[in-house]
């Protein structure tokens, strides 16, 4: 796991996955056409709870034409650093592993195929109004230790 400058994102699982927070909300991005195994399931999820200051917060996932392990499903539904999962992928495929990912998670978890609905999704799971303003501070701190 890495940070980026004071403004940049956090990359995790060997630089497949960019952490960033905006308005409480943390975002995922994978880069399309990867696999995610465990570990490197592991590593983002250790980079959410950083970048989120041991707080569950809501997620955003872009997941677009990611091949997830089972192992690493496992891994990501059995997070306690997340309170809510929205995914975001464009085909049947996405909506796929979505769903499978799912099955087993103790957070609510949509999947979408609109950004603005999955954020508006989301923001119904922020606990405090001033929230967002924490959320991007510890977003910079924590990329001036990386």
């Amino acid at each position: 796991m890495t940070g980026g400058g004071a403004s940049g994102p956090v990359l995790a699982a060997n630089g497949k996955n960019s952490l960033s927070i905006r308005g409480g909300i943390i975002e995922s991005v994978w880069t399309p056409g990867s696999s995610v195994d465990v570990g490197e399931a592991r590593d983002a999820m250790r980079a959410a709870e950083l970048i989120g200051q041991g707080t569950p917060r809501p997620m955003l996932s872009v997941m677009t034409d990611v091949v997830i392990s089972a192992a690493a499903r496992y891994e990501f539904a059995k997070s306690v650093h997340v309170s809510a999962i929205a995914v975001l992928g464009s085909s049947a495929v996405d909506r796929v592993v979505a769903a499978a990912t799912g099955r087993d998670t103790r957070f609510p978890h949509e999947f979408f195929t609109s950004r603005t609905d999955a954020l508006a999704w989301l923001n119904g799971f922020l606990s405090r109004p001033g929230e967002r303003e924490r959320g991007e501070l510890g977003a910079s701190a924590l990329n001036a230790l990386g």
